[in-house]
């Protein structure tokens, strides 16, 4: 019935490229079930916490299989690392000299810091991560804070990474993307690595 319901829809709403609407894919399945956990996890989490965070990872590490998943997982919790040392240090920064947001000083403070980040990223760890790392300093350095203090706020956002990445794992564990194949090789690369 659903399916019908997709064919019916894909030839009544085809794209310009003239491929018929799919019905989603255990991916988009994987992706959706795995933010539904960090929503409905964060219901029973402290206010401090940020539900957005935990569901961009979780979206960021779910990948079509478990190989690309741990990989994504990796950069991404190594880019939130890096963007939360600089966001704190933005922070430190900004309550020792008493800027303020949105000032001159403050925003060429912050533009610096984005190209060290992304300096960072690029030279010594994975380019792939320079932006997450980058957003990752500008949600913590510009983001609301609530009445957290700066290292409060740097690690709040780093376990909210944290949290996603792990259920985003967890689910793509469960529920494995590629065929059992193709999994098997994993395996044995994994035992040859």
């Amino acid at each position: 019935m659903i399916r019908e319901f997709f064919k019916n829809l894909s030839s009544a709403l085809s794209d310009h490229r003239k491929e018929p609407l799919r019905f989603p894919g255990l991916r988009i399945i994987k992706t959706t079930l795995a933010v539904f956990i960090c929503l409905m996890l964060y219901l029973l989490m402290p206010e401090t916490s940020n539900v957005l965070t935990a569901s961009i990872a979780t979206i960021i590490a779910t990948k079509s299989s478990i190989k690309d998943s741990y990989l994504a997982a990796f950069i991404r919790l190594q880019s939130t690392f890096v963007g939360a040392i600089f966001g704190l240090i933005i922070l430190q920064l900004k309550e020792v000299s008493n800027l303020e947001y949105n000032t001159l000083p403050y925003n060429l403070l912050l533009s610096f810091f984005v190209l060290l980040v992304i300096w960072i990223s690029v030279s010594f760890l994975r380019s792939e991560g320079a932006i997450l790392g980058s957003i990752v300093l500008l949600a913590i350095a510009i983001g609301p804070i609530l009445d957290m203090s700066p290292f409060q706020a740097a690690v709040s956002r780093f376990l909210d990474t944290l949290i996603g990445v792990i259920v985003a794992l967890l689910v793509n564990r469960i529920l494995p993307m590629v065929p059992q194949e193709e999994e098997k090789e994993f395996e044995e690369e994994k035992k040859d690595a």
